[in-house]
């Protein structure tokens, strides 16, 4: 378990290695075009809070997580092809009540519908509880994310509160589900 005077980008210096991909650090060269396409692209980004992105910015924003003490920022790779499919961040990580805010994005779209976010997510998962001694983690989601929802419910994260019309995207409101998931 790491403790706040050791830890850096939340300690993780490893792969942390699942059945078809693995997580690691995110390094300032990962700021691809490819990875700046996913941001840029409308239907991965119509989840996130980032719309649009550049290279350098990507750069700069990679560099600022991996200076914070508060948060852990991972890519996820295809094992296999070692490719760079998505993210994972926990920010801000509260060390005190050990807590994180929880965040992914599967960015290229032929891995999604194919388990590769849950798996990333039970990886992230047991690390954040048992290697960061963490003991929850929370989320936000609005409800037209069916699929995310699911699996965050199979998960064990449960619904702690909907704030109506939170988000204004392209001319629409969506309401916004708050759901927590606490170490057993």
């Amino acid at each position: 378990m790491l403790n706040k005077k050791n830890k850096k980008s939340a300690g993780i210096t490893k792969k942390i290695i699942g059945e078809r991909i693995y997580l690691r650090p995110l390094k300032i060269s990962d700021a691809s075009r490819r990875y700046c396409r996913w941001l840029n692209d409308e239907e991965v980004n119509r989840y996130l809070e980032t719309k649009s992105a550049t290279i350098a910015g990507l750069k700069k924003y990679i560099a600022k997580k991996i200076a914070s003490p508060n948060c852990f920022f991972v890519g996820i790779f295809d094992k296999k092809k070692k490719k760079h499919i998505g993210n994972i961040k926990l920010e801000p990580i509260d060390w005190e009540r050990k807590g994180t805010e929880y965040g992914i994005v599967i960015g290229e779209k032929n891995y999604w519908g194919k388990g590769f976010g849950e798996e990333a997510t039970r990886l992230i998962i047991d690390y954040a509880f048992n290697q960061l001694g963490l003991n929850e983690m929370y989320l936000g989601v609005i409800p037209q994310n069916k699929n995310a929802v699911e699996l965050y419910k199979r998960l064990g994260f449960k619904t702690t509160g909907v704030k109506k019309d939170a988000f204004y995207y392209k001319g629409k409101t969506f309401d916004h589900i708050r759901m927590v998931l606490i170490k057993k």
